[in-house]
């Protein structure tokens, strides 16, 4: 019986792809923590014809891209989206989920780790692996004069939003 391989997935949100480069970013930074947990890096990407998206994130490095493509998805929304990701979690069992901290991606998330039943780093700036293998997520508190580690112990998936850039 083969184990199946941790992941860490990132949320593929293209809706302001040329302005907006947060995906990739955080694709970049998924390759970096999959190495220090020996994971491997996934896209997921909700849409209709988004093709040239799933291709741009394999050559960024996505090892796997979870791709649900119809003409019901042409357009955003959030409970449609919430509850497929919800679904593909709990079929799939990532370690972690990135997402980007846009407009979309904060509620996105919140609605997607309340329904996993897991907590939510919102914003972070930075992000590690620690000697446990656990996802460190960095978010200014205290008005952005403090920077909290975080760290998720328990519940899985570990997820964050993380800004862009």
């Amino acid at each position: 019986m083969s184990v199946k391989k941790r992941a860490i997935w990132v949320f593929g949100d293209y809706r302001n792809y040329f302005q907006n480069r947060v995906t990739l970013q955080l694709l970049s930074r998924a390759m970096t923590l999959a190495k220090a947990i020996d994971a491997e890096v996934c896209a997921v990407v909700i849409g209709h014809e988004v093709g040239e998206y799933v291709m741009e994130y394999t050559a960024h490095g996505a090892d796997k891209i979870y791709l649900t493509d119809h003409l019901s998805l042409k357009n955003y929304s959030m409970e449609t989206y919430t509850v497929l990701m919800e679904r593909l979690v709990r079929r799939e069992k990532p370690e972690i989920i990135l997402i980007g901290a846009t407009t979309f991606g904060r509620e996105f998330a919140s609605r997607v780790a309340k329904r996993l039943g897991t907590g939510l780093s919102a914003d972070c700036i930075g992000l590690d692996i620690n000697g446990e293998g656990l996802l460190v997520q960095m978010a200014p508190s205290f008005g952005g004069n403090l920077v909290a580690e975080i760290v998720t112990p328990e519940r899985r998936p570990q997820m964050a939003t993380v800004r862009p850039g």
